[in-house]
């Protein structure tokens, strides 16, 4: 075919000669709509439109002939009339009568067809043919087959709509995606209703994603697929040649590239299963390691309150009795690990979580915690209070890492510290009885637990009480007074109760309110910081009261502070 006509409008602008039929208008319209999209060049599209339906009008002048009953002719110029019967019977006038109108009024009185109907029967019988589902080749055929916009955009969204259904086939979705060149541009689709068009892309795009990861990571998928093995298994297989690092990379490709794949096409469960085994068998060392000292430690505690109560708690006093009290708080750390997190199966490890949800069991350590240590503090001279304590504090510990889990050994044993030696613990234990030497640093220990895991959840609970809050803020007040005025008496029992006072109110003071220890080191020239901690450690150690009053002033501040800020977010929401 000659591309080239005589005339040069509108033949020129489809590439086909002046003498094509409606066929060959329809296929060179469909041809060329492909390479100009209304959001891409519109003017260009425009200018393709008008050709197209300016060539269709002239090829179908057939139609407009049928049309016309008597051809005349118009000596003056004017557009040619048709003669239409009419065949309605007025109330007045003869049964037949003859009305002159033009032919673009028969033009503009033809009914446009109905672009969604079409769109949606052209969908249904598609979708229709089981055979056509898996077929891209017949989804080329359809959409090009399709020459107006409107009906073509139609049927692109029916399709997209059809791909949130849960049973169409992940190969259709696939390749309506590469017919239709959504991957790319998607933009018209998210204009016309970004919220539904969103979830079809996800779905679409997880679907492709999902078959470019089997493809890439063989090995890896057909575990992540396959059912739950324990855990052990799941590491041994793991030590096959390639598994582990392909699996690595894997659930690094899910959780920063592909989330949806992990929620349209994926189990989470054992997504995070696997992710559990890769640690296990990459990080035993950090997977144990917690474990082992934390419960060296609270064997260590066990140990030393085995003594005698009035000796002094070193290494050079214990006996094979203390050594073999120790040895088996380690054997108990294994076996607990081994159990909670490598023995047990998904189903036990799902209801060890529940469990480990539970209120009582949750936050029960707290007030155990605060009241051993409080009943330590007020030590009558026996040792036995210490004694008691010591193994009351060791079990808390084991406690809050069972249900929070073993936190990193270095951050712990660095707030372990600061909690026992800044807040002046271990300074007022030295003085009082050199022979607790353990207690302010397991205090620290569950301090820190405290802190890092429980502190956050307990303001949180509380804010939302409001009566409770209200109730506790004048409490705290009155336990401020009280402390001043029992250290102010310079008397032992006196400072005793004070430190088992202020041992409460420590943990409680980050919880009526947020704790701005930062701040206060912020607010120090950088040049003097390390000068003034030298300072603050020297008087926690040398002069602890002083501290325990400070520390609790600045928390009575802070605690003023959270009621004017809820007092102006109450009066910023009405």
């Amino acid at each position: 075919m000659n591309t080239i006509s005589n005339n040069q409008w509108p033949w020129d602008v489809l590439g086909i000669e002046s003498s094509a039929d409606e066929r060959a208008v329809r296929r060179a319209y469909a041809r060329l709509l492909k390479q100009q999209r209304p959001d891409e060049d519109a003017e260009a599209f425009q200018r393709l439109r008008y050709a197209y339906e300016s060539a269709l009008q002239m090829a179908s002048g057939a139609v407009a002939k049928a049309a016309i009953a008597e051809p005349t002719a118009n000596v003056s110029g004017a557009e040619p009339a048709v003669l239409i019967a009419n065949t309605r019977e007025p109330a007045t006038g003869p049964a037949t009568s003859h009305v002159m109108v033009d032919a673009s009024e028969i033009e503009a009185a033809t009914p446009e067809p109905d672009a969604f109907g079409t769109a949606v029967q052209l969908w249904h019988n598609f979708i229709a043919q089981a055979d056509d589902l898996k077929s891209r080749r017949s989804l080329q055929d359809l959409f090009a087959a399709v020459v107006n916009i409107a009906t073509r955009d139609e049927l692109e969204w029916q399709a997209l709509c059809h791909c949130l259904n849960e049973d169409t086939p992940a190969a259709l979705r696939m390749n309506l995606s590469a017919v239709l060149g959504w991957r790319d541009n998607s933009t018209h689709l998210r204009r016309r209703n970004a919220a539904i068009a969103t979830l079809a892309l996800n779905r679409v795009f997880a679907d492709e994603d999902y078959d470019a990861l089997r493809l890439r990571f063989t090995n890896a998928m057909a575990l992540l697929e396959g059912p739950l093995p324990q855990m052990t298994a799941g590491a041994r297989a793991l030590l096959r040649a390639g598994a582990r690092a392909e699996m690595e990379q894997l659930l690094t490709a899910l959780g920063r590239y592909h989330p949806n794949v992990v929620r349209l096409r994926l189990d989470a469960e054992k997504v995070d299963f696997w992710g559990r085994c890769l640690k296990f068998r990459i990080g035993a060392g950090r997977l144990f390691g917690p474990a082992l000292a934390l419960n060296a430690w609270c064997g260590l505690l066990f140990a030393d309150a085995s003594l005698n109560p009035n000796g002094n708690r070193w290494f050079d006093q214990w006996s094979p009795a203390q050594l073999g009290i120790f040895l088996s708080t380690l054997m108990l750390a294994l076996i607990t690990v081994a159990a909670t997190t490598v023995l047990l199966s998904e189903p036990q490890q799902q209801r060890l979580r529940a469990l480990r949800s539970i209120g009582w069991l949750r936050y029960g350590w707290i007030p155990v915690w605060l009241g051993a240590t409080a009943f330590a503090l007020c030590e009558d001279g026996s040792g036995r209070s210490t004694s008691i304590a010591m193994v009351t504090l060791g079990v808390c510990t084991i406690w809050a890492a069972l249900i929070h889990g073993w936190p990193p050994v270095k951050e712990l044993a660095i707030l372990a510290a600061f909690s026992a030696t800044a807040l002046g613990f271990a300074g007022h234990w030295i003085a009082m009885d050199p022979r607790a030497w353990p207690m302010p640093y397991a205090h620290g220990v569950l301090f820190a637990f405290f802190i890092s895991l429980s502190q956050a959840e307990w303001r949180g609970w509380i804010a939302r009480q409001r009566r409770l809050f209200w109730a506790c803020v004048p409490l705290w007040f009155a336990g401020f007074v009280a402390l001043i005025v029992l250290l102010l008496q310079q008397d032992v029992r006196a400072t005793q109760f004070a430190w088992a006072l202020f041992a409460v109110m420590a943990a409680t003071g980050g919880v009526l309110a947020t704790t701005r220890w930062n701040d206060l080191r912020n607010a120090i020239p950088a040049f003097f910081r390390g000068y003034a901690n030298l300072v603050w450690m020297a008087l926690a150690i040398y002069k602890p009261d002083i501290i325990a009053c400070v520390s609790a002033g600045l928390m009575s501040i802070w605690v003023i502070e959270g009621i004017r800020q809820r007092r102006e977010t109450r009066q910023a929401t009405r």
